[in-house]
């Protein structure tokens, strides 16, 4: 059951934005599960937090550095890394909240159809459910921030300044994830059982995509959204709904995966960023100069959520972006170096490795 969730992960979250892991030779972290804790993890339903033990108490959230995860100094490449995740922690806040949902709110206004969309009524009432989660979940978590009030039926965001009527939200699916996508910075996408039981994409929210081209695999299957990705195809079996239909309502696990961005710190990437040599293909050296200021860690923290009315899952994804410049000063710009070089030959391909290497790998063990 395990092998075939882990599949399924790997399926939606490399076609989300294909992201390679490291194992350096180092003792497992606490990051990285052992193979019963990810099965308990996969299986278990998270205890439900009491509102008292849920709220975070005179959080400021401008006093809260992001989150420095590094999953490069402790996966394989290939590793899913599940671990599991507590309800308090789903959905986090940090001091570049404003300037996120600000960057959201651009993209949405720029690139609408690109952003969000929904596919039929199945995706409307996953969206609905997920919609009424969050909305409940914000002000209980961060008071500070958000509020619900008029019986609540108003839903407010301090920080933003903004009030909403929920009421004008009813059966408007669209204007929910509009808002979900203004209110949070991690993106969506909703997962539903069809007819058969096979789960189709119905819902997406996508500000911050990096090369997942969300419109285009509304009403696709797992197996359909999976792409041409080294390694995995072997991986992806009918085993996948079925590990997806075992998961019980309320249950989150998540995981982290990693990349390198190049051309500045933006996170709405659309183009391809993919390498396809043919077979008979001599790959010599095709470094590109790189613009080393420019050049940034881009980290995913993914997770897994079932809806426990809709029975819909809901992969979140949550971004974090930091210079290689930091990863030096930190004392890991060898060890992301040794990463690198590490990867799988045909994955590094698939990573346009052979154009960024040289310059990257230099600058890191400098």
């Amino acid at each position: 059951m395990l092998q075939a969730l882990t599949a399924a992960l790997v399926a939606i979250l490399f076609a989300v934005g294909v992201y390679w892991s490291s194992f350096l030779g180092k003792p497992k972290s606490p990051l990285q599960p052992s193979s019963s804790t990810r099965k308990k993890a996969v299986e278990e339903e998270i205890p439900e937090l009491s509102r008292t033990a849920l709220e975070l108490v005179n959080f400021d959230y401008q006093s809260v550095n992001p989150i420095p995860y590094r999953p490069f100094l402790s996966y394989h490449h290939l590793s899913i890394g599940i671990s599991k995740c507590t309800k308090g922690d789903w959905i986090q806040i940090d001091r570049q909240y404003l300037a996120r949902v600000t960057e959201r709110k651009h993209n949405l206004k720029t690139y609408p159809d690109k952003c969000h969309g929904i596919k039929n009524s199945s995706g409307a009432n996953a969206i609905r459910e997920l919609f009424e989660k969050v909305v409940d979940h914000l002000p209980a978590r961060f008071p500070t921030m958000f509020a619900l009030d008029g019986g609540k039926s108003i839903f407010q965001n301090h920080v933003t300044g903004t009030k909403h009527n929920l009421e004008e939200y009813r059966n408007q699916p669209r204007q929910m994830l509009r808002m979900l996508a203004e209110t949070v910075e991690e993106d969506f996408y909703l997962m539903c059982p069809d007819e058969e039981g096979v789960f189709v994409m119905q819902g997406f929210i996508s500000c911050f995509t990096n090369s997942f081209f969300a419109p285009g695999k509304l009403g696709l299957s797992m197996k359909d959204i999976h792409g041409p990705v080294p390694d995995l195809e072997d991986k992806i079996g009918k085993g996948i709904n079925r590990s997806m239909t075992s998961m019980r309502g309320g249950s989150i696990v998540q995981r982290m995966g990693w990349s390198l961005q190049f051309q500045g710190p933006d996170l709405f990437r659309t183009g391809g960023n993919n390498f396809y040599p043919e077979p008979d293909q001599d790959v010599g050296d095709l470094s590109e100069p790189q613009d080393l200021d420019n050049c940034y860690l881009r980290v995913e923290r993914q997770s897994l959520v079932r809806l426990p009315d809709t029975k819909a899952i809901v992969f979140c994804v949550r971004h974090y972006i930091t210079p290689l410049e930091e990863i030096k000063r930190e004392g890991n710009g060898r060890l992301l170096a040794d990463a690198v070089r590490s990867m799988p030959e045909k994955l590094g391909y698939y990573k346009r490795r052979p154009f960024w290497q040289r310059d990257v790998e230099n600058f890191l063990r400098a």
